[in-house]
């Protein structure tokens, strides 16, 4: 587990509150490092928003609210027909918005009632501004009624001397073209004549754009930026809503639509209403040619229907029988006559006629013909004889004419007397069936008629009336809707909104703050306060020792004797009272024999284990105490820089026997505390801490002094440190706030687990001022305190022991974020 997911873990599952979940300490910390952060993410998001408020064009919004009419026109044409079907009112309001919304309206729209043709703007510095109507400067005429060809493509118009000359210039693909003009001329553009006429002469100092749009652009303007909503079902009204880059276009473009929506409506009820008279004019028809059929079957049933099968009702049957069979008689003979007149209107050959005529009853008839033949012949004989001139021949012919249309009235007035004898026939016919009908009960198949012509009497009448009701709603058609509120767009645009776009702009400014607040408390993996502390280990811990601020030091160095009454000196007093708790139960500080042996170690160099080792001693030795410090880091001395001595010989020199103690022990400005330095570096510190030497020069220094202080190397690079460890009786291991890693506790944590170092206890070194004591510290070396940690400017000298990521992790020295910001790469 790294130790990113343990502080996670920590955060998630440790304490039953908040409070104890987070070392507020370190967040005020990260709070306070990453301020600087924070003010650029704020400042950069009200740029944003300043910058998005600035450029974004302005948009205008109308809106008009229409109510409804509840019934549809198909609803009042099924209300003529007295059809009840609620059905028919559900999705009223929906139908109307799909209608305002439908590619119909929007071709109304733009083929008649607004010419949206043209988009005007105002070229400006920051952003551009759409105009219409009378604010646009200028005007276009064509010629021919043809607008250019160049549709969707912006042209830039920039006027000179007073409005009268101009230039326009525009790109077709990767091409430059530029048409320059007078104000009123003819010019050609994109192969089409056009003229451009300014309205004012101030139009010199702005520089504006144009644009043809083709139809489906501006169907597609229309349908991006309307809306249709239902604004109050219960009172059926929707709100109609369009937006535009400019308020006057948004107002006209919102009532033309209005205006089409309006007609529209009412063509659709006028167009239900002719498809309703189409409908009932053919069912009219057809009802017409039903009843009359029907009325032809009733009179052939009337006349023509055979009684035989009625011969036991009495004599009343025979009579009918009889003259029915001479109505037939009647009408066989007006057939007669009817043919012979058609022969006679035809001109046929009058020998046809005469043997034709033999048929007839009627002799006068017939003795008519045969003068007439004759008169025929003698014509027939003249006409060969003389010529068509002559007076005889003329008579005769005129004779002639007169005989033939005598004798055709003749047989008209025989058809006739023919006609008068058949109607006589069947009215008396007539009279006798109706009663002997009315004696059996009627005829049925005749009642059966009688009831469909009256069912088609009927629904013909019905037709009729509906028809007629029909017209006269056709006639007095209105719109389904009417305008309750007019267009009305606001002066004030509906976007940007300045107060949403800021308050987005910083809820996001703050959103990526706190991101990255978190994200920086979660992973620094620094050790940060002694909160932090107690909860990664459950070693004793000995105190916590200020960061040193008075004056930065190039090394470590002896400072409580400088100042015994400062926050520092009190923060080892501190230390030195705990450690008196810190003995074992087989020692006795007051009547032991021995002295006391403290160690003093870290995990890595630079967490200031010299800095504690040496003022550690020093107030230790303030007490009465006799005090020797030994410089035991073989590899990296630096005790004799603290006290400011010499390092020609000491504990190597001792170690391999060429000097004793006593030529070793240097003074302080404590006269109670002695120091050995460490001396020569040697080629094997772990042989020589390993050897008997070692153990007698220990046992030597505890017969001399109360208290052997051990700066030892770190254990985390060497094992000469533990080799240590296992002959002092309080080894305290050092860890510095905001350097040391939290996973350096889980080595000390090891330490104190393995019940090899009982009284092993902790120190939290170098705490910032914010978590100590009225803003007293300590600082040494190069080492500058950022976000990220201490770094060093000299290395330690274990540079065997480490990996080139740890040197230059714990050895760079860290710059401000300034300085980084304007690093050379």
């Amino acid at each position: 587990m790294t130790d990113f997911d343990k502080e996670w873990d920590d955060l998630n599952n440790e304490g039953d509150n908040l409070s104890n979940n987070i070392d507020f300490d370190k967040l005020e910390f990260v709070i306070k490092k990453k301020f600087i952060w924070v003010i650029l993410i704020l400042m950069m998001a009200g740029i944003c928003a300043f910058l998005y408020i600035r450029w974004t064009p302005r948009i205008y919004e109308a809106s008009t609210l229409n109510q409804i009419k509840l019934t549809s026109s198909s609803q009042d044409f099924a209300e003529k027909f007295g059809i009840m079907n609620n059905s028919l009112n559900d999705g009223k309001l929906e139908s109307e918005m799909a209608l305002i919304t439908s590619g119909v309206t929007y071709n109304r729209v733009i083929d008649s009632l607004i010419d949206l043709t043209v988009t005007y703007q105002s070229v400006g510095d920051v952003r551009d501004s759409e105009l219409f109507g009378d604010a646009v400067p200028f005007t276009f005429e064509y010629p021919n009624n043809v607008q250019p060809t160049l549709k969707d493509l912006p042209f830039f118009l920039e006027f000179s001397n007073g409005g009268k000359d101009f230039i326009i210039t525009y790109k077709i693909g990767e091409q430059q073209i530029e048409i320059a003009g007078k104000s009123g001329q003819r010019f050609s553009l994109g192969g089409r004549p056009i003229i451009i006429r300014s309205k004012s002469p101030n139009v010199d100092n702005n520089k504006y754009s144009f644009q043809f749009n083709s139809k489906s652009s501006i169907t597609n303007f229309i349908r991006k930026n309307i809306s249709v909503l239902i604004f109050d079902p219960k009172a059926n009204t929707i709100q109609i809503s369009f937006k535009a880059a400019n308020r006057e276009k948004a107002v006209a473009v919102l009532k033309a639509i209005n205006t089409a929506y309006s007609q529209l409506s009412r063509e659709s009820k006028a167009l239900v209403y002719e498809r309703a008279l189409t409908y009932l004019f053919k069912q009219i028809d057809t009802t017409k040619d039903s009843l009359a059929l029907q009325e032809k079957k009733m009179r052939a049933i009337s006349y023509g229907k055979d009684l035989s099968s009625y011969m036991e009702a009495g004599p009343i049957v025979g009579n009918i029988q009889e003259l029915e069979k001479s109505l037939s008689s009647l009408k066989n003979e007006k057939k007669k006559y009817q043919k012979l007149r058609h022969f006679l209107e035809a001109d046929s050959s009058i020998v046809y006629i005469q043997a034709y005529a033999t048929i007839l009853t009627d002799g006068s008839i017939s003795s008519s013909l045969d003068e007439l033949a004759k008169l025929e012949t003698e014509a027939l004989r003249i006409k060969d004889s003389y010529t068509s001139n002559t007076i005889a021949s003329n008579a005769k012919l005129e004779l002639y004419k007169k005989l033939r249309y005598e004798v055709a009235e003749s047989i008209k007035f025989a058809e006739e007397f023919l006609d008068g004898n058949i109607r006589d026939l069947q009215r008396e016919i007539s009279k006798l069936k109706t009663v002997f009908y009315k004696n059996i009960g009627g005829d049925p198949d005749l009642k059966k008629i009688e009831k469909r012509v009256e069912i088609y009497t009927s629904i013909y009448d019905l037709l009729t009336n509906k028809m007629i009701e029909v017209s006269m709603a056709q006639a007095s058609t209105i719109e389904s809707s009417a305008v309750i509120n007019e267009a009305y767009a606001s002066k004030i645009p509906i976007a940007p909104k300045k107060f949403i776009a800021v308050a987005i702009s910083m809820a996001i400014g703050l959103f990526i703050s706190v991101i990255m607040l978190v994200i920086v408390y979660i992973r620094m993996d620094k050790i940060s306060g002694i909160k932090h502390l107690e909860r990664r280990t459950g070693m004793p811990i000995l105190g916590l020792i200020p960061k040193y601020q008075k004056e930065e030091m190039a090394v470590s160095r002896l400072v409580v004797s400088a100042d015994p009454k400062s926050t520092m000196s009190e923060a080892f007093r501190s230390v030195r009272t705990n450690l008196d708790f810190m003995v074992s139960d087989s020692f006795d500080a007051e009547n032991s024999k021995d002295a006391r042996v403290i160690s003093v170690t870290s995990t890595i160099s630079g967490e200031g284990k010299t800095f504690i080792a040496s003022n550690l001693a020093g107030i230790i030795a303030m007490s009465d105490k006799k005090v020797i410090m030994v410089d035991l880091d073989l590899r990296k001395p630096k005790v004799h820089l603290a006290f400011g001595g010499s390092n020609i010989k000491g504990a190597s020199s001792i170690l391999i026997g060429q000097t004793t103690i006593e030529e070793c022990l240097q003074d302080t400005d404590i006269p109670t505390l002695k120091y050995i330095s460490a001396g020569p570096i040697p080629p094997n510190p772990s042989e020589l801490v390993m050897s008997k030497n070692f153990i007698n020069f220990l046992a030597k220094l505890k017969e001399e002094y109360d208290v052997v202080m051990l700066d030892s190397p770190p254990v985390g690079l060497v094992t000469d440190g533990m080799i240590i460890m296992r002959h002092v009786t309080n080894p305290i291991y050092v860890v510095r706030a905001d350097y040391s890693k939290v996973s350096f506790i889980d080595n000390a944590n090891n330490l104190y687990k393995s019940s090899k170092f009982p009284n092993i206890s902790i120190i939290l070194n170098s705490v910032p001022d914010r978590r100590s004591y009225g803003g007293y510290g300590y600082g040494y070396g190069t080492m500058s305190y950022s976000a990220d940690g201490f770094g060093y400017g000299y290395t330690y000298g274990y540079e065997s022991d480490m990996t080139e990521g740890d040197l230059a992790y714990f050895d760079e020295k860290k710059k401000p974020f300034w300085k980084k910001l304007f690093k050379n790469k």
